[in-house]
């Protein structure tokens, strides 16, 4: 069967996480045949999957796209992401289990033993508006690039003492290597239902601290690119601007980015951490790897 999952071109290691993990945990079952598709880790379950090939579902949730998709006698279902996505698609509820990420640390060795610092990881889509590497640096903690390869953030987050993030995939993470976690929401772009739905999974409340994110994406570009980008706005203060150049890129002011630095460091001074009892996780876990193991007999 062919692997489904979301592909972002500029990185983005939840979704990535699709192939590095399955391809460890059901090696012979993955191959390029779209008669059948596996649909695991993501936001998938929606009215975007193709309607020809059978389906296998492995713990994805529904929240994304314009309506829910139509299930007929092509889907098989092991378990969904959690309790909101179940509902929506009229599931049991035991098919509500958690997101397959946890099981990660079955086929990744975590840094448990040399765990300090807090560390900050953007969504994907935020990690693009603001130099964040430099933010942290400033406020004295860590920055985790979302858009690096899976192993390194992996290999990021177990080195981690607590974690701040606006990424779902980031919480899920820290939670399964047992790592405090504070979520955060920057931007209007998160989608809050689906945290709903992972954390209701876990038996949690999903709670975030909300800041009024800032914008200087500047550093993206080239030299040159960013000197024109400074004329452009420059000459459109003053009023002269044209239909056929390229907007420039919305930077916020000084003033503000000063002020979301100091608010920034607020938070990261004493942040709100959480983690979900061990006794759920363990539960969880162990009804997601008794799943899987019913899914390898099934294709074996």
């Amino acid at each position: 069967m062919k692997l489904y999952y979301y592909i972002d071109k500029r990185g983005n290691f939840g979704d990535d996480l699709n192939p590095w993990l399955w391809s460890k945990l059901i090696p012979g079952l993955i191959d390029n045949d779209d008669s059948e598709i596996f649909v695991g880790i993501g936001t998938l379950l929606n009215n975007n999957i193709p309607a020809r090939p059978h389906k296998i579902i492995f713990g994805s949730g529904a929240g994304y796209g314009s309506a829910l998709p139509t299930v007929d006698e092509k889907w098989k279902f092991y378990c969904v992401r959690g309790p909101i996505t179940a509902a929506r698609l009229g599931l049991p509820g035991e098919y509500a289990i958690t997101d397959p990420a946890a099981l990660v640390p079955t086929v990744f060795r975590a840094n448990d033993l040399k765990r300090s610092g807090i560390a900050f990881i953007p969504h994907h889509q935020s990690a693009w508006n603001l130099d964040w590497e430099s933010i942290c640096r400033d406020v004295g903690i860590r920055y985790i690039d979302p858009r690096k390869d899976v192993d390194t953030v992996l290999g990021e987050i177990s080195g981690s003492s607590a974690i701040i993030t606006e990424a779902m995939h980031g919480a899920i993470l820290a939670d399964s290597f047992r790592i405090p976690w504070m979520p955060v929401v920057l931007y209007d772009h998160i989608l809050q239902p689906k945290w709903h739905d992972w954390t209701g999974s876990l038996s949690m409340e999903y709670a975030p601290t909300e800041l009024k994110g800032v914008w200087n994406p500047d550093y993206n570009y080239s030299k040159l690119d960013r000197v024109k980008i400074i004329a452009k706005r420059s000459l459109g203060k003053i009023g002269v601007d044209s239909t056929t150049w390229t907007p420039a890129p919305l930077r916020s002011t000084n003033r503000e980015i000063e002020s979301f630095t100091r608010q920034f460091d607020r938070m990261t001074r004493s942040p709100s951490l959480t983690l979900s009892k061990d006794s759920v996780f363990d539960e969880v876990s162990s009804r997601l790897v008794e799943k899987l193991e019913q899914l390898k007999a099934d294709f074996s």
